[in-house]
């Protein structure tokens, strides 16, 4: 077989069902070796969305993320989604077609060679875990095996496999070969013992613990662990943005997210704890109210039991009483059981339920007016309350940046594991349309609703045309607010305009496209709210649809998210404009 068979047949066995990408001269014979062995090769209209749509697709269905895309402009114009999956630890093998051997050192069509011949993969280095080139086909049976362990094991993140495409029809003179690794080993690490007992002893002494779970409980399946955990020490639990719906947020010992724009809840038993165990997340600056002890964690005094696949993060951002490296899954399994020896007493427990539940029902008190808020435009919080109302219980919503981000992540509750995803390192504008298709090609039973700003929305409207293609019922709904509205909130609020940020005609009046026109250009059925009354019934009738649709809402672009952390950009950037 050839070199593109070869490659197929090795994703074929490995389980992939899906490849994504977009076609160009250089990849096409991995793309037609796809359609040889079976695989479906997902085509979107632009490389950044196929690999905003591979990376959702793993999110949802826990199956690896397969890009193949053309040379150079192809590659590059996938840079961007493959550094928000590779961000946010999405498993992701990229194919990249290149060209011909023989013409590396003459500078062919379309290929890079500023720096060096045939150079593009040199772009990938700090992205991915590892860049391979593969001159000789002979060269794939040692390549392909390590690239699908490498993507998948220890912390997961991007590899990239550049081929040139003269390889893809070179004969391979060797047999296929077999990762063997499957979900969820990954070769994943046990918890050490003394470790585990040392950490369950310091859980049972304190006055004040808290979980602060994050999206290394979601990669490694670990959230029954959790949920049992958090039961049988009284434990109450945040997340962290990426690791929202861990826990379900209806549990009685669920705080909700930390950080910047999280729950009021979860931000003051972060900051009050005396214990935290920490599992599967890196501390970052958002999640940690820019590491703040006056508002995020006091560590120290508080202890820190940290949990982490990666032997890099324990201890990175604070000192830890505590360091396990393992898989999230054992150990909290492990933990459970240690803990379950001599659980805390029921009284504290019942203590701590009781502190829980007042202090959710100040916080539910705390957003009710701007929930039920009755202005034009409509509050954004309003939409997202009412969308809480209308979403069915196993929905997955899609998210892309600003008010429908953090707010949702804020303010609307999911239920069951995968339910919510979005761009957490990278927080890139444009994820969530491509994104959304991925979750439903990866959840083909499960509703998906995209939550998208007109700005985001506008950068990436070549999803529509996937959509439509494949026939994705996907639920769009554009908060409409004629601007980019978080940074219009930084401008108005520490530089005294708005300049930049607005979506006006040269005369000053609001612009953007007629989305109603737009929808129906792709053919796809629309609808547009203006009053807040008339929400609960347009949302429930665009969840009914089972074709993509688009429901456009007239928000506020005035309303900053209600900061309930600390970011210190606040600082700074009122003093440099004093």
């Amino acid at each position: 077989m050839n070199g593109a068979m070869y490659i197929a047949e090795c994703l074929k066995n490995e389980g992939v069902e899906k490849v994504f990408g977009q076609c160009g001269h250089t990849n096409y014979a991995l793309i037609d070796a796809c359609r040889r062995h079976g695989i479906e090769y997902v085509s979107f209209r632009h490389e950044q969305m196929a690999a905003h749509a591979a990376d959702a697709y793993f999110r949802v269905s826990g199956k690896l993320a397969v890009l193949n895309v053309h040379l150079s402009p192809g590659l590059t114009n996938a840079l961007t989604g493959v550094a928000t999956a590779a961000s946010d630890c999405t498993p992701m093998v990229v194919f990249a077609g290149n060209t011909q051997t023989y013409h590396h050192a003459r500078e062919p069509h379309q290929g890079l060679r500023f720096h060096a011949d045939a150079s593009q993969g040199d772009i990938y280095r700090p992205i991915c875990k590892r860049v391979w080139r593969v001159d000789d086909p002979n060269w794939l049976p040692d390549v392909i095996p390590r690239a699908l362990n490498l993507a998948k094991c220890g912390r997961p993140g991007a590899v990239l496999i550049d081929v040139p495409m003269d390889v893809f029809q070179r004969p391979v003179d060797k047999p296929v070969t077999q990762t063997h690794l499957r979900r969820p080993q990954y070769g994943r690490p046990l918890p050490d013992p003394a470790g585990i007992a040392e950490a369950a002893a310091i859980l049972r002494e304190a006055k004040r613990p808290v979980i602060f779970a994050g999206n290394g409980v979601l990669l490694a399946e670990a959230t029954s662990e959790l949920v049992a955990l958090a039961e049988a020490g009284g434990i109450p639990v945040a997340t962290t943005l990426m690791g929202k719906s861990a826990i379900p947020e209806g549990h009685p010992f669920a705080l909700g997210t930390g950080g910047i724009w999280g729950t009021r809840v979860a931000v003051e038993y972060l900051h009050e704890a005396d214990v935290v165990l920490a599992i599967g997340t890196a501390f970052s600056e958002s999640d940690c109210n820019s590491w703040d002890p006056k508002v995020s964690f006091q560590i120290p005094p508080a202890r820190l039991i940290q949990i982490d696949i990666d032997s890099q993060e324990i201890g990175k951002i604070y000192p830890v009483t505590v360091g396990i490296v393992a898989d999230a899954k054992a150990a909290l399994a492990a933990l459970l059981e240690e803990l379950t020896k001599q659980p805390p007493s029921a009284a504290a427990i019942a203590d701590r339920r009781h502190d829980i539940a007042a202090r959710k029902a100040a916080w539910e008190q705390e957003l009710a007016g701007v929930r039920s808020d009755s202005g034009r435009p409509i509050h954004p919080a309003r939409l997202l309350a009412e969308i809480g109302k209308a979403l069915p219980e196993d929905a997955v919503v899609v998210t892309d940046v600003g008010w429908n981000k953090n707010g949702a992540g804020q303010q609307l509750p999911v239920q069951r594991p995968r339910s919510y995803i979005t761009s957490g390192g990278f927080a890139t504008m444009g994820f969530a349309p491509a994104a959304a298709i991925g979750a439903k090609l990866g959840a083909p039973d499960r509703k998906v609703v995209c939550l998208v700003g007109d700005g985001g929305f506008t950068s990436v409207l070549g999803a529509l045309t996937t959509a439509v293609e494949l026939g994705t019922p996907v639920t769009y709904v554009l908060f409409n607010n004629f601007c980019f509205s978080t940074i219009w909130a930084v401008g108005s609020t520490y530089f005294g305009n708005t300049y930049g940020t607005e979506f006006k005609t040269p005369d000053g009046k609001e612009y953007n496209p007629d989305f109603q026109l737009l929808a129906k250009s792709f053919g796809i059925e629309s609808a547009l709210v203006e009053d807040p009354n008339e929400l609960e019934g347009a949302l429930r009738k665009a969840f009914a649809v089972n074709a993509p649709y688009l429901l456009e809402v007239r928000t506020r672009g005035d309303i900053p998210m209600p900061r309930t952390g600390y970011w210190d950009i606040a600082d700074f950037l009122k003093l440099g404009n004093d």
